[in-house]
């Protein structure tokens, strides 16, 4: 028995050996850079999906002029597309979403959502609405339907709706983080698409609008990162670090950021030798040097001040002069250096 046994478990090893592994699962955004056809929530500077309404699938209405009017899903498309060539838009579009919350697993279904957001944007412009019923028909019938051509047509009606907004006595309806989240969504489902490159650049440009400049700042450093040939990477290159020094300035006293930003600008510097805004870049490096140098200058008064060995003292302002030889108070910290001197190798051990 025991034999068989032995047999059956060498069998078992060179057929586990023999099978032709499992395929090996696609991981959504798991290509390299930003030519990735998958859909990713990976997005930094986004709103995290937690912060967007759920999809949820269409009921029928409670509303009696809103229901079916024929008995088929045929017929009630039939009965929308007589209405539409009449030129009852309105009535055709209620037509289109009665047959869909009917009959939301018919085969007529994706195209009446689809006549439904034509109808919307085309012959009614409302937009809003129109991309609404759009981000319904990827959601519910994207199997059915023309994906990344609509996803498209999605971006242009977003662009189409922030060139329209409605506004009353100088107010919009229409929120910047209402059009972000539209522009995030565009991105999210279609990340490879060529149009995606300047989205990230108007998703950034609300942010700032918005005054949220660390967010703004996440967008376009992706932007660089997932894009780094393109010419709206360049653009992002200038803008980050204009939203960055624009932190430094409202947040004080940061030295950590003073430093991150300077090497960013430098870095940047270096990523394009003829950067149009090269100049700006180095007038911002100095002013970051000057604050830099400023604070440190400070804690050295500050080290000096709390008494301090002699040696160690000294050792603060030689650091000090090595580090910012431009600053302005490095002949005084030279000074000081000279007073702090050991009059003899006994005084330094003492001290």
């Amino acid at each position: 028995m025991k034999n068989i046994a032995s047999k059956i478990l060498v069998l078992a090893a060179l057929f586990a050996c023999s099978a032709p592994a499992a395929p090996s699962r696609t991981v959504a955004g798991a290509s390299t850079g930003g030519n990735s056809p998958y859909a990713t929530d990976a997005y930094p500077g986004f709103d995290g999906l937690d912060d967007i309404p759920k999809p949820e699938r269409r009921e029928k209405s409670w509303w009696w002029w809103r229901h079916a009017k024929r008995d088929t899903p045929a017929a009630q498309y039939a009965y929308a597309q007589e209405l539409e060539a009449e030129g009852d838009y309105d009535g055709a579009a209620k037509a289109c979403d009665a047959l869909v919350r009917e009959w939301p697993a018919c085969a007529e279904a994706p195209q009446a959502q689809l006549r439904y957001v034509r109808l919307l944007a085309t012959n009614l412009e409302d937009y809003e609405e129109a991309f609404e019923q759009l981000e319904y028909l990827l959601d519910f019938y994207s199997r059915d339907c023309p994906y990344l051509e609509l996803v498209e047509y999605g971006y242009k009606l977003v662009n189409t709706m922030v060139e329209k907004k409605k506004s009353l006595f100088g107010f919009t309806f229409l929120s910047n983080r209402t059009v972000r989240q539209h522009y995030e969504s565009i991105v999210r489902r279609a990340p490879g698409a060529p149009y995606v490159r300047e989205a990230l650049l108007k998703i950034a440009d609300l942010r700032e609008q918005d005054q949220q400049y660390e967010e703004a700042v996440k967008v376009y450093a992706q932007l660089q990162s997932k894009h780094p040939l393109s010419m709206e990477a360049r653009k992002a290159a200038y803008l980050e670090g204009k939203d960055r020094m624009w932190l430094c300035r409202r947040l004080a006293y940061n030295v950590p950021r003073y430093r991150d930003t300077e090497g960013y600008l430098k870095a940047t510097l270096q990523r394009y030798p003829d950067f149009e805004q090269a100049e700006e870049f180095r007038t911002w490096i100095g002013e970051l040097g000057n604050h830099a140098a400023e604070d440190a200058w400070k804690a050295t008064r500050f080290y000096d001040s709390r008494q301090r060995t002699r040696h160690a003292t000294r050792s603060a302002y030689e650091r000090f002069v090595a580090e910012y030889p431009e600053s302005p108070h490095v002949e005084e910290a030279r000074a000081r250096i000279a007073e702090l001197a050991d009059p003899d190798p006994a005084a330094g051990k003492a001290n």
